[in-house]
């Protein structure tokens, strides 16, 4: 509780939407770079073996990671399970890799972007002559991309998520159809099974060696992991997600490979000698030669997947270097907030200072090395919390998912990953040196911070007060400025005096995705006291309650409130303007009445509002189920006002008696309405007729849906002409509203 109102975090985020995160993640960089290395040394059937046992390995370290997501549903992740573990020491640095392991894997991305860009443009004349030395353009490009994303994260763009999952849906289509390919490719060209003859040239160590190399494309599932407290039904939503990627990453990581294989054309060379000499872009010549437009495809997909995960990675390893700072452990200036870009900036600054770093110093073999050293480590330690966690509190937890077998899976897994780990330092001993160099620096600072720990910061949980609360009808005005926070409430508050209902006043304080969801709270007083505002105009005649969300958008945090409360109607505030022409009412409006799962009303204040008064009312129809559920609110506040009501409809050509007819069951809603025809065009009769009422209210139309209608074409123009305050009207067409009238008894 804030004063009186109820603080909460937005949950906006669907199974479908964790597996777009996990996936996108998971899809980065060792598909594309580290395989073609791995084949070198394993073999064509080595780096299916390898993959294949990786999926197996990543998949028990995902029920380890299932299963403490669903009892600790919280935003920190792997960092926060081995903390609440094992404490101390091995806490902090657990999260000192953490952070290294998503900057590395930042560089990673970076690298990856770049060599693909330059694999792409070698191909053309303009850029051969140039001259430019292709090792000093991927550099070039690498530092480049990785600013641009730096500066995204900083400016703060929080309306990424339907982008992220076409890109998601993009990489892993593009993957799945190039496996799929190689399939009806090998029916036609059976010889190239002969790819396989030598399954694995080198020994089955260096197996090993490639499941090592290549697990840094099985991480990134974790990340589900830190939206626990964002997702719809966490303890449910988040395992299956964290399973599901894994299962599908595997899926298609193999289908991949078995096509980069067959598609290869080594010549007399044996195919994992060819893979060698080619290094990061073997991948990339083997799908050309598999394929028409075939190098095009893949590059497409490895530029659109890498830059995908590192604007993930940028964020991510934010947001822990954030988490440590905050608990005390680092320096308290990497856990400040811009006060106008809402993101950790210091922490943002020193993530980027890394992955700039390790992307321009090091080879791309050593880099992907590093990555695969500290995620193996870190996911041996949550398979180590697991266990701890739940021999020691499993009494005090309530579990969602449960793996079997336990404890055997996370010690598997512990096993397995100790092995690999260990294995890669074959690929590159200077991948070790860099981890332990890491390892031995968090253990300086850990020292010098030993004294100076403060209790970790706790945010604010859900806290929602229902006890007792009577099931009525539910109204909810989302508010978000003072200017029309009375306006809206006013409103919705002779609605709910009317029907018996109660009063939900909600409004949204957002931040970037890069910035923890509890950190809103920092920015909450402009909300509270928008909210307080919007209290202070009702009459006392209904219970209010004021509720304010944390959100990383607009959008998503009225949903969650819609959602979570169970709204019956929903009110809202226009301007008569949107920022952008692509937009009718504006994008968080457009898409919330369009989404909304209840009735919604839209107010655009005008001059009623200075009048003061509503003695009447305009209510432009042409009939249909829509007019007659609106209708009853009309009529509603007709009553309320004591107001007369003109019904109104233009001709247009049509048999003025057979109208008439039509819109009769709708004016005998409204008790004492005229019902007014006229001849002409209907948005001019409407705005001829606006000037002699106070109040207008319109319901949607059922003209076709194009992309930029909301409530249809005539209500929308009407509204943003009238000087009158206008009421558009929208009725939930689905099961539950068609329960739930716009005015009447809520039936649950």
């Amino acid at each position: 509780m804030e004063n009186g109102e109820t603080i909460e975090l937005s949950r906006g985020l669907s199974l479908v939407h964790l597996m777009m995160m996990g996936m996108g993640m998971m899809i980065g960089a060792g598909v594309f770079v580290a395989t073609g290395y791995a084949i070198g040394f394993a073999g064509p059937g080595g780096i299916l073996v390898a993959f294949a046992l990786n999926g197996l390995i990543a998949f028990f370290s995902a029920m380890s990671f299932a299963e403490l997501a669903s009892a600790l549903p919280t935003a920190g992740g792997a960092y926060t399970y081995i903390d609440e573990a094992f404490k101390g020491l091995i806490g902090f640095v657990s999260g000192w890799m953490n952070w290294f392991a998503l900057t590395v894997a930042g560089s990673l991305y970076a690298i990856t972007f770049a060599t693909y860009t330059v694999f792409l443009l070698e191909g053309t004349g303009w850029f051969n002559n140039l001259g430019i030395d292709s090792w000093l353009a991927i550099k070039v490009l690498a530092l480049a991309i990785a600013l641009v994303f730096i500066a995204i994260n900083y400016i703060g763009v929080s309306e990424t998520g339907n982008i992220e999952n076409l890109i998601t849906l993009g990489q892993m289509g593009t993957l799945a159809f190039i496996g799929l390919f190689s399939i009806y490719y090998i029916f036609v060209h059976p010889e190239k099974l002969a790819h396989f003859s030598d399954f694995v040239p080198n020994g089955w160590d260096k197996v090993l060696m490639a499941m090592g190399f290549t697990y840094v494309g099985f991480e990134g599932y974790e990340v589900i992991a830190h939206a626990g407290e964002e997702a719809v039904n966490p303890k449910e939503t988040v395992p299956k997600a964290i399973l599901y990627s894994v299962v599908a990453v595997t899926a298609t990581y193999l289908l991949f490979a078995f096509a980069a294989i067959v598609g290869a054309e080594p010549g007399n060379v044996p195919v994992h000698e060819w893979f060698a000499e080619l290094g990061p872009v073997g991948m990339g010549e083997a799908i050309k030669d598999l394929m028409p437009y075939g190098g095009l495809l893949i590059t497409l997909a490895a530029i659109f997947s890498s830059t995908s995960a590192l604007n993930a990675t940028v964020y991510s390893s934010t947001r822990v270097l954030f988490a440590i700072s905050r608990d005390g452990r680092l320096p308290g200036i990497f856990s400040r907030i811009h006060p106008v870009r809402r993101v950790p900036h210091y922490a943002l600054f020193a993530s980027s200072l890394i992955i700039l770093t390790i992307a321009v110093a090091f080879p791309i073999e050593d880099v992907a090395a590093s990555a695969d050293i500290v995620f193996l480590l870190i996911f041996l330690l949550v398979n180590a919390a697991v266990i701890k966690i739940r021999n020691e509190r499993g009494d005090e937890l309530d579990y969602g998912f449960l793996m079997p077998y336990f404890p055997y899976i996370p010690l598997l897994a512990i096993f397995f990953q100790a092995i690999l780990s260990l294995w890669v330092f074959n690929v590159s001993p200077t991948a070790w040196a860099i981890t332990i160099a890491w390892v031995i620096i968090g253990l300086v600072v850990y020292r010098s911070y030993e004294g100076a720990k403060v209790e970790p910061f706790k945010f604010e949980r859900e806290t929602v007060f229902e006890e007792g609360r009577p099931s009525k009808y539910r109204i909810m005005v989302a508010v978000s400025n003072r200017k029309n926070a009375g306006v809206l409430t006013r409103y919705a508050e002779t609605i709910a005096e009317r029907v018996g209902g109660e009063l939900l006043i909600v409004s949204v304080v957002t931040v970037p995705e890069q910035t923890p969801l509890e950190e809103a709270r920092r920015f909450a007083d402009e909300a509270i006291g928008v909210v307080r505002e919007a209290k202070a105009h009702t009459s006392g005649k209904v219970g209010v309650e004021g509720i304010i969300y944390y959100s990383h958008s607009v959008y998503r945090g009225i949903m969650s409130a819609v959602r979570d409360k169970k709204v019956d109607l929903l009110v809202l505030g226009w301007e008569g303007r949107s920022r952008w022409s692509r937009y009718v009412l504006g994008s968080n409006l457009d898409r919330i009445v369009k989404n909304a799962p209840c009735n919604v009303i839209v107010v655009k204040p005008g001059d009623t509002e200075e009048r003061g008064r509503i003695e009447s009312i305009l209510f432009p129809t042409r009939g249909g189920r829509h007019a007659k559920m609106s209708a009853e609110l009309v009529s509603l506040l007709a009553s309320a006002h004591n107001a007369r009501v003109t019904v109104l409809t233009a001709k247009s050509g049509e048999n003025e008696r057979k109208l008439r007819e039509r819109l009769k069951p709708v004016v005998e809603k409204i008790p004492g309405a005229e019902l007014k025809v006229v001849d002409g065009e209907p948005v001019s009769a409407i705005l001829a007729e606006c000037g002699k009422h106070d109040l207008v209210v319109m319901g949607a139309t059922r003209e076709p849906l194009f992309k930029r209608l909301v409530f249809g074409e005539v209500p929308e123009k009407v509204a943003r002409k009238c000087r009158r305050t206008v009421l558009l009207v929208k009725i939930n067409r689905g099961i539950r509203a068609r329960i739930n009238r716009l005015v009447g008894r809520r039936v649950e």
